[in-house]
């Protein structure tokens, strides 16, 4: 694991393998950059200004951030993670599948 700054948002960049790092930074895709601390909206609708309607998944996403589903084979683990201090936390896994977790809701959903 490590650290990857973006936009005043410290991403954690999951690996297994240290030796696997630029592997799995190219199978999480891009750190998105319509995330940032400045903005004054939750860290959701950030997500839906930039990428426009963002249709809603069903499953359950656990303490450790693993994304769980009856649509999918097998539950996914979130490849980035981060936290944002009173904005939740975001999650986001392999295929575009992205995890926003905060208070008050759980909301998956895939960009593309």
């Amino acid at each position: 694991m490590f650290i990857h700054h973006v936009n005043g948002i410290d991403w954690l960049v999951i690996t297994a393998f240290e030796e696997l790092k630029t592997l799995f930074i190219e199978e999480a895709g891009t750190i998105p950059f319509c995330f940032s601390t400045a903005s004054e909206l939750s860290l959701i609708d950030q997500a839906k200004r930039t990428y426009g309607y963002l249709p809603t998944l069903n499953g359950v996403i656990t303490d450790t951030g693993t994304y769980q589903s009856q649509d999918n084979e097998e539950d996914l683990n979130p490849l980035l993670a981060c936290l944002v201090e009173g904005r939740g936390r975001v999650f986001i896994y392999h295929g575009g599948f992205v995890a926003f977790v905060d208070d008050e809701q759980t909301f998956i959903t895939r960009m593309d």
